[in-house]
């Protein structure tokens, strides 16, 4: 049997030892190397490349020797038997973290044998497992891209690292009888690609394309095949060559070329099933990489004008987050040096006022003081802004009268404008009540005043006026402040309230301020400029309603106002409840969940607005006590939470309450959405009242939506508004497939859950509905309709056909809108 066969055997150890256990070896068909110690065994190990170690040393020379073997990184992993028979300490020889031992010479060949079989076939395991890694990382690497050379540098990399070649290549044909070929892809020499060759001068790489059969050169120096080109090859030392056709669905595309030029070196059975699989994913890899050739060519251009878009977006979006971060550390900086200086202001003002002083010294001592606070009181306010969105501005209603706080504005920055020779006066003539923060108000006001007086002309005038403005959703209040200044150009006026930005003129957050205060008391402001010149700033807040009086001729013992009870534990927030409502209802409170659950039991109101979180009985199980007897089933509630989860509103809603609102809450909000809801039980009590009667409220009573009245007077006022800032809104009327007599009411509970709390939905008769979507483009509006076709043909049964039409880009009327997506006609 020849040496190779058997196994390499590298025996270290003395003299004597050695020379004993290299021949029993030799005689045993093993090849063996020795080493005397450390010293030779790298260069024994290099020119032997041992299969299997035996270590022959002393014991206590044993253990060193061992961890020198070990540190070698060709010997790491080779098998290590330790000779015990000869050793005077065989039990120290025992204790070293070897593979085995030999206790005698009858042991020798039998364990050297089975050490050189285990060696072997864990190198075969982990050749195994190396192809099957490089297999997948070539086939993960076809279907991840199509870029065809990125494939084929990856490949031929990972071929010749697995099989050991000193060249592979992939050349590419055009069909089985291609004078040229092309080679896209070397081991030897990355960079170069694109290399054409003549087939003619490869006789191996001509067979396997005619053939489409692999050919395997073993031995070039003696092949016949190679006779023709032996001359020029064997000067270059090439040894073994494997040539490995592409081929898919019968196309054939090329070949992969692989090429050993150590001597006694081949391709084995593996390397070849490797070779024909790397072979297979590679083909299939370049045809689909030529046909998205043409797509690929088509789709560049898009491609680049979307990654130009996306730089572009992407460079705005950074700009726009530091613009962000700087408008944050403006705010917290200036925020916080405004401190000081104010705190020294109001003490020095203070000291003022506590000495002797005139009248008129006093007087002025006073509005400095008293605007010094203000000032400290936005300070505050920006300081709380300016921790993120998620700070949320509140308002402290009450109620107050517009037209004084008017009046008071004026005669506060009457010294301001005589400094600057400007006649500023008020016109103010009647009082106008209304609910809401006076010092919100009063900050607008004095801003609004201040900008005006600073753009009047010279000895020119500022005017401030309050009137009642008569609206088809309830009065409000109109307040103008008009100058006589050179006035905003046309196509600026929207840009006045946005941060940081008044147009060409400088930037500010004063008038972005005043848009989110007017915006938190429910009201809308915007800018003007009049034919005469200067500009007016107007801005809308909704009124106080009045109670309506008692007829003189009829006496009744039941007061007039509706009677709410309202339950909160929270002793401000229950105050502020109380304060809010007492504008137009009777209040009543309770503290806990028993307390307004036994109240609402004897008093019967007709509303409750209640906690969830209460103790002794939460806010939910009251609610379903009061829904389960008889005597207060008919009173609507309504739940406020500081939970915000789309689930917690459902739940409530499923239990009876009438509506939910989180908090911190709106006092219009509030105002508006108790009146819906004592509306809604009314008409409920009063169905059988004519129509006439009912349709003067605004809502359906069948569905306790907007009616057809009710929302043509929202629609007005929405309609201007997003007209006005150019802003989209749509709006939808969903027809079913035939006239209702009765109200599906599937409908509207589906669209009441599944749309925004902005969204207004009107029940316009005879089944047919009509949805107001603000923020919403006609685009969006029919995706969002879309999606709740399905669930409205399965809760009602019928067949709903849309219709959605952007408000805010035709100029026609809204009743001519509504007409003209099929709407029935308001009487």
């Amino acid at each position: 049997m020849p040496p190779e066969q058997r196994g390499r055997v590298l025996v270290v150890g003395a003299r004597t030892a050695r020379e004993a256990l290299l021949t029993r070896l030799a005689e045993s068909g093993f090849a063996c190397a020795s080493a005397e110690d450390m010293e030779g065994v790298p260069q024994a190990a290099t020119s032997l490349q041992p299969e299997v170690i035996l270590l022959a040393t002393a014991a206590k020379q044993a253990a060193e020797t061992l961890e020198g073997i070990r540190s070698i990184e060709q010997l790491r992993h080779v098998p290590i038997l330790a000779d015990v028979s000869r050793s005077r300490s065989p039990e120290t020889l025992k204790k070293l973290a070897v593979d085995g031992f030999i206790r005698g010479a009858e042991e020798m060949v039998p364990r050297v044998e089975a050490a050189v079989r285990a060696g072997r076939l864990r190198e075969s395991e982990e050749r195994t497992r190396l192809r099957m890694g490089m297999l997948l990382d070539i086939t993960q690497a076809a279907t991840s891209s199509l870029e065809m050379e990125e494939i084929l540098h990856i490949a031929v990399d990972k071929v010749g690292r697995v099989t050991g070649s000193d060249r592979c290549s992939v050349v590419l044909v055009e069909g089985s009888h291609a004078r040229t070929g092309t080679v896209v892809a070397t081991q030897e020499n990355p960079s170069l690609v694109q290399l054409e060759i003549e087939i003619v001068r490869y006789p191996e790489l001509r067979r396997a394309l005619e053939t489409r059969q692999a050919v395997l050169i073993e031995k070039a120096e003696n092949d016949p095949l190679m006779a023709e080109v032996r001359p020029s090859i064997l000067p270059l030392g090439v040894n073994s060559i494997l040539v490995q056709p592409l081929i898919c669905q019968d196309d054939l595309l090329g070949a992969l070329f692989l090429r050993h030029s150590r001597p006694d070196t081949t391709f084995g059975r593996d390397e070849q099933q490797f070779a024909q699989a790397v072979a297979g994913v590679l083909a299939n890899a370049i045809r689909n990489s030529r046909l998205h050739t043409a797509v690929k060519r088509k789709r560049e251009d898009l491609e680049l004008a979307y990654v130009e878009r996306y730089r572009e977006l992407t460079d705005a979006n950074r700009r726009l987050k530091e613009l962000n971060r700087l408008k944050d550390e403006i705010i917290a900086v200036c925020s916080h040096d405004l401190r000081a200086p104010l705190q020294v202001l109001l003490g020095h003002g203070r000291l003022l006022l506590e000495s002797t002083i005139t009248a008129e010294q006093k007087q002025s001592t006073e509005a400095i003081i008293r605007q010094g606070r203000k000032i400290l009181g936005l300070v505050e306010s920006l300081l709380e802004k300016g921790k993120g969105e998620a700070a949320r501005l509140s308002i402290e209603p009450r109620r107050l009268d517009i037209s004084l706080l008017c009046k008071e504005s004026t005669h506060e920055l009457n010294i301001l404008a005589s400094q600057r020779g400007v006649t500023l006066r008020a016109e103010a003539p009647e009082s106008l009540m209304l609910i809401g923060d006076e010092v919100k108000l009063h900050e607008v006001l004095q801003n609004l005043i201040t900008n005006a007086i600073h753009h009047a002309k010279d000895s020119g005038r500022v005017t401030v006026r309050a009137l009642r403005l008569t609206r088809p959703d309830g009065d409000a209040v109109k307040i103008t402040v008009q100058d006589d200044g050179s006035g905003i150009p046309p196509d600026e006026l929207h840009l006045v309230f946005d941060r940081y930005r008044h147009g060409p003129k400088g930037t500010g957050l004063g008038l972005a301020i005043c848009k989110e205060f007017v915006e938190l008391h429910g009201g809308e402001i915007w800018a003007e400029s009049p034919p005469e010149g200067g500009c007016i700033f107007v801005f809308t807040l909704p009124m106080a309603q009045e109670a309506p009086r008692k007829p003189q001729a009829v006496v009744k013992e039941e007061p007039v106002q509706p009677r709410v009870l309202v339950v909160e534990d929270e002793a401000e927030i229950a105050a502020v409840l109380a304060e809010v409502l007492r504008s137009r209802y009777r209040v009543e409170v309770a503290r806990d969940g028993q307390e307004g659950l036994a109240r609402a039991r004897t008093m019967r109101p007709e509303l409750v607005v209640m906690d969830v979180f209460l103790p002794k009985l939460d806010g939910l199980e009251a609610t379903v006590a009061l829904k389960s007897s008889s005597d207060t089933a008919h009173i609507p509630v309504i739940l406020l939470s500081a939970h915000q989860g789309v689930a917690e509103k459902v739940r409530a809603l499923n239990l009876g309450a009438v509506d939910y609102m989180s908090k911190p809450f709106n006092a219009m909000e509030l105002l508006n959405r108790t009146e819906r809801a004592l509306k809604a039980a009314s008409s409920e009590r009063e169905v059988e009242r004519p129509s006439a009667v009912t349709l003067r409220s605004g809502s359906d009573p069948g569905t306790n939506l907007y009616d057809k009245r009710g929302l043509m007077a929202k629609l007005e006022v929405e309609v201007a508004k997003v007209r006005r800032y150019h802003r989209p809104m749509s709006v939808a009327v969903l027809r079913p497939e035939r006239p209702q007599a009765d109200v599906p009411r599937g409908v509207a509970d589906v669209l009441r859950k599944r749309l925004r709390p902005q969204d207004a939905v009107a029940h316009m008769g005879s089944g047919v509905f009509c949805v107001m979507l603000p923020e919403c483009d006609a685009e969006s509006a029919r995706n969002v309709i879309q999606r709740l076709l399905p669930e409205l043909q399965t809760s009602s049964g019928l067949a709903y056909q849309p219709a959605v039409a952007d408000v805010s880009q035709d100029s026609d009327p809204v009743d001519r809108i509504l007409d003209k997506l099929g709407a029935p006609l308001v009487p």
